[in-house]
């Protein structure tokens, strides 16, 4: 017995994905106008967040990388993850010298503030 194709193992594949979903979400009782419905919406969002995960893994990844080496070395050569929260001129090395109770103040009184 020859083993089956790629093609032949990805229709099977699917064909099983297909039934588990039918079967998970009982859509094996729908009428044939809900099952078109019910599939219409899935493939969009399934083709939706295909494509999202396609265009921005590669950004994501590189970016989580980078503050992973930022963690782990402890040096400043990635971008700096705390001057994205607190006003220009505080680095996050005067930050944590300084300490919490004067981030909590130093974020206070940052310009678009809504304290009155």
């Amino acid at each position: 017995m020859s083993s089956p194709t790629a093609i032949e193992a990805f229709a099977r594949w699917a064909r099983l994905k297909k039934y588990r979903i039918e079967v998970t979400y009982g859509v094996y009782v729908f009428s044939p106008m809900e099952k078109v419905f019910f599939w219409s919406i899935f493939l969009f969002l399934f083709t939706v967040v295909s494509f999202a995960a396609v265009v921005y893994v590669q950004r994501n990844v590189l970016l989580l990388i980078r503050y992973a080496t930022v963690f782990v070395t402890g040096e400043g050569s990635g971008p700096n993850v705390a001057s994205n929260l607190l006003p220009k001129g505080d680095t996050a090395y005067s930050v944590a010298r300084s300490g919490v109770t004067s981030l909590a103040e130093t974020v206070g009184g940052a310009a678009n503030s809504q304290v009155p």
